[in-house]
């Protein structure tokens, strides 16, 4: 062979290898990291004690393969909480620790997948503040997904403008479905 042609054949390896490896691959990834970073951010900016109170997420599948995500602020020490089943367990996200519950060991699997290493330090400005006087019952998030693990319905017990705040600084970083059409709130 001829330099020539052995040189065209390296340049066209090298431009196949270098386009095929800055192709952008389809991401199967699907995380709850935004979520759980906005809650906690929201707690400490409300001045919730994380030392006194800890995040708990719940999962649930239903027939179609949705998924439907409660986010909720639990009262007490996750420290001293014990495991009293095998669909529950603590995981430590950054500097905190949170719980996760799933209804079945599927939903459980699911949790544990959706919630990545986070290196995040989540730190209360003031450790004498321990404000929960901004709910009355449960300060929950809902968030649903399809089975394509899009976003189709997220509740937030906010008012409107604190509610579409939040949305804001989640949005782009989650998949949404093209049918989801607005966030609920305590809007009145």
């Amino acid at each position: 062979m001829n330099s020539c042609v052995r040189l065209y054949i390296l340049a066209f390896i090298l431009i196949f290898f270098n386009a095929t490896s800055q192709t952008k691959k389809k991401d199967e990834c699907f995380s709850l990291n935004p979520f759980v970073n906005v809650f906690i951010e929201n707690l400490i900016r409300k001045e919730v004690n994380l030392d006194k109170n800890y995040l708990t997420l719940i999962s649930l599948k239903d027939k179609d393969g949705n998924y439907n995500i409660d986010l909720e602020l639990t009262s007490g020490s996750i420290k001293t909480f014990k495991i009293v089943s095998p669909k529950e367990v603590k995981k430590t996200y950054g500097n905190i620790t949170i719980l996760l519950i799933g209804k079945t060991d599927e939903d459980l699997k699911f949790l544990k997948k959706s919630i990545g290493k986070s290196n995040r330090m989540f730190l209360n400005k003031d450790k004498s503040k321990n404000n929960t006087s901004f709910y009355d019952e449960d300060y929950v998030w809902s968030v649903f997904f399809n089975n394509k693990k899009e976003l189709i319905n997220f509740y937030i017990s906010e008012e409107k403008e604190s509610a579409d705040k939040i949305y804001n600084e989640i949005k782009d970083n989650i998949r949404i479905s093209p049918n989801f059409k607005k966030i609920d709130c305590n809007c009145l």
